[in-house]
């Protein structure tokens, strides 16, 4: 569905949704707007609200970024939280629509948001959806998102039975940990490794090199010791990077990728097997990760080395950088 299906001119008129519609929430609102964010209809939407935001405090997650729009009678009906993350990018949460009304309220309110993170230098603003959130698609497009991919996220156990055999490495191939004197190194590789990717390929060019590299520490707990550049014939040419996240006893694999010259040397499956075999079994129980479904080529090789599917999420992306300039 595209935007203009949802009637753009009402979506973006003053007249339609006037600007004294939409709130930010303050601490006296703060309640009633997580309550329609997690609304299931329930006579448990404020204990459900209650609940979100010991988590949010817990997670240091800030409740700042919120907005709310306001219905006929000064309720909030629609909400949207932003959580600014590292290297400049935000994911969205928004509310669930139940009408095609909702969709354009809904996009309005969406459309609004990213145009405030413009203003706290938010480049890129994110949305992940179930599929069956159908209704939840088309705000999201109606409020200046695209869709990026379509996730499929693996999980595979850690243990002893499970560590691969070592990784074969071909004569000019050399890996070394990550230190801070090789950081332009593996920021090289990383970007390399964008060229003709099969995953999200839609990101080339949506960020400042520099941010990329600072989203990929902030996901989880940065631990150099799992980060890993490849080398062929001296040139940065691949990385896999692990994030633990301890309190789960899990990590994450957050980025693996090989610049063309290094591809269809089965390179991949080998920096694969070198992070599976970083891991300690006492500390770690699972790997995670998402790959995009039309990358076939990763998706085969995490299931041959003991990956299995878990969910799907449709990513959606807004470009802010471009708008940052105007």
């Amino acid at each position: 569905m595209t935007v203009s299906q949802t009637n753009p001119g009402q979506l973006h008129s003053d007249d339609a949704q006037p600007p004294d519609s939409i709130i930010q929430i303050d601490l006296n609102h703060q309640i009633e707007a997580i309550e329609r964010l997690v609304a299931t209809g329930s006579i448990n939407d404020r204990a459900n609200a209650q609940r979100f935001i010991h988590y949010a405090k817990t997670n240091e997650i800030t409740l700042d970024s919120m907005w709310g729009r306001l219905g006929a009678r000064g309720k909030i009906i629609h909400t949207v939280l932003a959580v600014p993350n590292a290297g400049r990018t935000a994911m969205l949460f928004a509310s669930h629509p139940h009408s095609q009304d909702d969709v354009i309220s809904l996009g309005g309110l969406l459309d609004y948001v990213a145009k405030q993170l413009v203003k706290i230098d938010i480049h890129l603003a994110q949305i992940l959806l179930e599929p069956k959130e159908t209704l939840e698609q088309q705000a999201t497009m109606a409020g200046g998102f695209e869709k990026l991919a379509t996730l499929t996220y693996l999980q595979r156990p850690i243990s002893k039975r499970t560590i691969p055999p070592e990784p074969i490495w071909p004569q000019g191939v050399t890996v070394e940990q990550y230190r801070n004197e090789i950081r332009d190194d593996v920021l090289a590789a990383v970007l390399a490794s964008y060229e003709q990717t099969l995953d999200c390929p839609g990101l080339f060019g949506l960020r400042e090199p520099n941010d990329i590299l600072a989203g990929h520490q902030a996901s989880g707990k940065f631990d150099p010791l799992l980060w890993t550049l490849l080398r062929l014939d001296g040139k940065p040419s691949g990385v896999v990077l692990l994030n633990p996240f301890p309190k789960q006893r899990s990590v994450e694999l957050v980025y693996i990728g090989l610049a063309p010259i290094a591809r269809g040397k089965s390179l991949g499956k080998q920096l694969l097997r070198h992070a599976l075999r970083l891991l300690d079994p006492k500390r770690t129980r699972t790997m995670t990760l998402a790959v995009d479904d039309v990358n076939t080529p990763a998706l085969d090789m995490y299931k041959a080395e003991g990956f299995e599917s878990q969910l799907k999420r449709i990513a959606f992306i807004r470009s802010l950088r471009t708008e940052s300039r105007k």
